[in-house]
């Protein structure tokens, strides 16, 4: 019996000596270093002409953190659409957490796709790599697949592509027009979309509004559309758009872009704008001339190019306004926008017809194509 006790203390002695003496696990202070996502994407006309892959550390470190990085080609070609980077090395200072890689974009007009190069990560210096690359995908800014398009062949309007917007007023522009469904108003003859301001008594106006919304939105893109336009002092006729979200957003922080708007006293220029919110509304425009001639006098192309890093205006392929998102604050334009066409009269721009402003005018449309 005291044998079988003394080997029981001597166990349970031992057992104590051994639970007593052994350690927990610590915390490793090894910061992991990853990169923010596995995938960047950069428009191939980015304003910067670079594009930027974050990295962060899991914690804070008392100790400078380094890797070394490079980058190779998959369908994207350094020297063709961006800089190779054959070695380079980042720091993370004592106390930073995150720093980003600054690889430089090359603009290629010849590119009708998208493509991607790797960005790699390797010898890690005081920091756990948890991935060894990235991709960076180039988006293609060409814009040569077209998408939809309404060429206007037969009437009547397309209801299922496109909103009938009734009413007088203009929504808050003062116009003196109430637009209407009437097809003496909005009506499809010979392959073309007419909207016609009618004057049919003294100091009354119709006119058409049709839109897309809820139908047709699109996020980027090449619009090309092929009008004739009206004249007359008092007329202001649109091509234009307006965010999907306006609903919910409302205006002017659904983003508006104004692809062609002209003032019929003025039928030699045209004006391409866009209107946004920064503590309030917020506009910028340019316009175009044309030379020894109006827009009433036969049809145009209005183009815009709608890219993530800039919109850009052209007039027949002739290019007369380009506006950087750097230079828009709290950027709207990246939303699904939908399209309107009217002919307004009258309102805060044009002011109101007179003794000289000849009617019926029409807004001839030919077509409307969208490439992305």
């Amino acid at each position: 019996m005291k044998n079988s006790l003394l080997l029981i203390g001597s166990f349970v002695l031992s057992s104590f000596i051994f639970t007593s003496c052994k350690k927990e696990p610590s915390a490793s202070t090894t910061p992991y270093i990853s990169v923010s996502s596995s995938v960047t994407q950069v428009a191939e006309d980015s304003p910067n002409g670079s594009v930027n892959i974050s990295l962060m550390l899991s914690r804070t470190s008392d100790k400078s953190v380094t890797l070394d990085y490079s980058t190779a080609d998959s369908t994207a070609i350094a020297g063709k659409d961006y800089v190779a980077v054959l070695s380079g090395i980042l720091t993370f200072q004592p106390g930073e957490i995150s720093k980003t890689v600054s690889v430089n974009i090359l603009p290629d007009t010849s590119l009708k796709q998208d493509a991607a190069f790797k960005i790699l990560f390797s010898n890690p210096v005081n920091g756990i790599l948890t991935s060894s690359s990235g991709i960076v995908k180039i988006i293609n800014v060409d814009y040569a697949t077209l998408v939809w398009s309404d060429e206007f062949n037969d009437g009547p309007l397309n209801s299922a592509i496109w909103n009938y917007e009734l009413g007088a007023g203009g929504w808050g522009n003062n116009e003196l027009e109430n637009y209407t469904n009437s097809t003496n108003n909005v009506h499809i003859d010979s392959g073309y979309l007419h909207i016609t301001a009618l004057n049919p008594s003294a100091g009354s106006y119709t006119s058409g509004r049709i839109t897309t919304q809820g139908k047709k939105e699109f996020t980027y893109g090449r619009v090309d559309i092929r009008a004739q336009l009206p004249e007359g002092r008092g007329l202001w006729p649109a091509l234009w758009m307006l965010g999907g979200n306006i609903s919910s957003a409302v205006w002017p922080k659904c983003g508006e872009i104004d692809i062609m708007e002209l003032i019929g006293n003025a039928p030699s220029i045209i004006y391409g704008s866009v209107h946004w919110n920064d503590n309030g509304h917020v506009s910028t425009n340019n316009n175009f001339t044309l030379s020894g001639s109006k827009f009433s006098s036969g049809f145009h192309v209005f183009s815009l190019k709608w890219t993530p890093g800039r919109l850009i205006w052209l007039v027949d392929n002739q290019q007369y306004s380009n506006l950087s998102r750097n230079v828009i604050s709290a950027f709207p334009f990246d939303l699904p926008q939908f399209f309107i066409f009217d002919v307004a009269v009258g309102g805060d721009w044009p002011g109101a017809p007179d003794f000289t402003t000849v009617f019926p005018q029409n807004m001839i449309v030919d077509y409307i194509r969208v490439y992305q």
